[in-house]
């Protein structure tokens, strides 16, 4: 994270203008006071909330198609280190929704004809960020070389760390996830978790990561076609 201009003990890494807003700050007063009275270990809370959810949304397509996990998707491009790699995330994706079929960005990438122009790609994250649905829609030279039926997205709406007058430090991120269907170029689900911790210890990349894995567990549960039930 860097510190900007004029934000005292703000340090900002996301969606540039972003400001923390008086119901933010609340939630992550209400939350750390929790925290601080029960005693908890970690000291670390996420709150997910559901968005929207498509009602043809079928759990039977979702257990029988690939969905490719993008990397996390910030101002300044996608991040992919450490625990936000894509083999590392993709690991434990599979292991919290083990219903599910992801797979890396890397798969995702590679169905590109050698030959396509790679900033097409770089200008589809962009797009997918700054929330431009129409234009992302648009892009048919992009979507037809798209091998997996649904993608998932996930966007750094807002974070910071926060120094308190006695020096110590707490984080909070706003992470938003989208999954795309292909067909149709249409989001089918949308959700969003605030995460917080006062573990100054507690390394960015682990609170983004373990907050990219609580919205995964939330997605719709799928369902085995029939015939293929496990007995």
């Amino acid at each position: 994270m860097e510190r900007s201009p004029n934000t005292g003990g703000y340090r900002r890494f996301w969606r540039s203008g972003a400001v923390i807003v008086p119901a933010v700050f609340a939630f992550l007063c209400i939350t750390l006071i929790v925290m601080f009275l029960s005693g908890c270990a970690p000291r670390v809370s996420y709150s997910v909330r559901t968005l929207y959810t498509d009602p043809n949304l079928s759990p039977r397509a979702l257990s029988n198609a690939d969905i490719a996990v993008l990397p996390l998707l910030t101002s300044r491009g996608p991040l992919s280190e450490g625990p936000l790699g894509s083999g590392v995330l993709v690991r434990k994706l599979r292991d919290l929704r083990p219903d599910l079929r992801f797979v890396s960005y890397e798969e995702f990438d590679g169905a590109f004809p050698p030959r396509f122009n790679r900033r097409g790609i770089a200008d589809f994250y962009g797009k997918l960020f700054r929330q431009e649905v129409l234009s992302v829609k648009n892009m048919d030279s992009l979507w037809v070389h798209v091998a997996q039926p649904y993608i998932l997205v996930y966007t750094l709406w807002d974070g910071a760390d926060i120094k308190n007058v006695d020096e110590s430090i707490f984080k909070h991120v706003t992470l938003i996830c989208e999954l795309w269907r292909r067909d149709g170029r249409e989001v089918v689900w949308r959700a969003s978790v605030k995460g917080v911790s006062d573990d100054g210890r507690m390394a960015d990349g682990e609170l983004l990561a373990s907050s990219m894995r609580f919205l995964a567990e939330s997605i719709p549960f799928s369902a085995p076609e029939y015939g293929r039930e496990s007995w």
